[in-house]
């Protein structure tokens, strides 16, 4: 994602000017790729934040429910692909984000969880290239970097293993981002959920029609059987 100099300088004088006079406010949403796994298989969510706003300082929490169903010998990871760029125009520095998979960054998930600090970037507008064709109230309440896709790639992604010998169930994954601005503390938080399945969850369908099948060949025979009780002779 790339925008000229140009862009760059009339993004910081007419977006971050009057978003930075705004108090911050966010929400997380976190989205599982696939709710329904196997024992052993991948647990996959997208994280996105959404609000408006420049905080001072803030941090990202995630913490499991369970430990116990994650595989501590193959550790997940935590990956963002939001970066903050700098740039010296017109002799002063001038800042704008950048994105995409060239900007991808891992972080190594503990047994409980993880904290990290997202860069700056992610809170954010996206620079709009018609953003100078906008009016006050619409640049004001643009789009933020972090409820964007960038090149395919979600802003934060969460991934981790499962154990093959995890109980089935359903488990939770929580997150809260505290976020300060003017010595004000804020905190957004948020929960998902993802289900490990059981035998019976995967096998189920495959029971039913295999009594489906079972029942209806009882009932034929039992048809048959009478058809042929009925043709013996008195």
């Amino acid at each position: 994602m790339e925008i000229s100099d140009e862009s760059v300088i009339e993004y910081n004088e007419k977006v971050l000017v009057p978003v930075k006079a705004k108090e911050p406010l966010y929400s997380i949403i976190a989205r599982p790729r696939n709710y329904n796994v196997r024992p052993g298989d991948m647990v996959e969510i997208d994280i996105y934040i959404t609000g408006l706003g420049i905080p001072d300082n803030h941090k990202l929490f995630v913490v499991f429910s369970s430990p116990n169903v994650i595989d501590s010998n193959s550790m997940g990871t935590v990956t963002s692909c939001i970066q903050l760029s700098l740039k010296k125009l017109k002799g002063k520095d001038t800042v704008f984000p950048v994105a995409g998979r060239e900007y991808m960054e891992e972080h190594q998930l503990d047994p409980n969880g993880i904290t990290i600090h997202l860069p700056n970037a992610y809170f954010l507008p996206w620079p709009n290239p018609r953003v100078s064709m906008q009016s006050e109230e619409k640049t004001l309440m643009t789009e933020i970097m972090a409820e964007k896709q960038f090149d395919g790639c979600d802003p934060i992604s969460l991934s981790f293993r499962t154990l093959k010998a995890a109980k089935s169930g359903s488990y939770e994954i929580y997150f809260a981002l505290t976020y300060e601005y003017q010595n004000v503390m804020k905190q957004a938080s948020h929960k998902t959920e993802f289900h490990i399945t059981s035998w019976w969850d995967r096998h189920q369908a495959k029971v039913f029609i295999v009594s489906a099948v079972v029942s209806f060949v009882l009932i034929v025979l039992t048809y048959i059987s009478t058809l042929q009780i009925g043709d013996l002779p008195p």
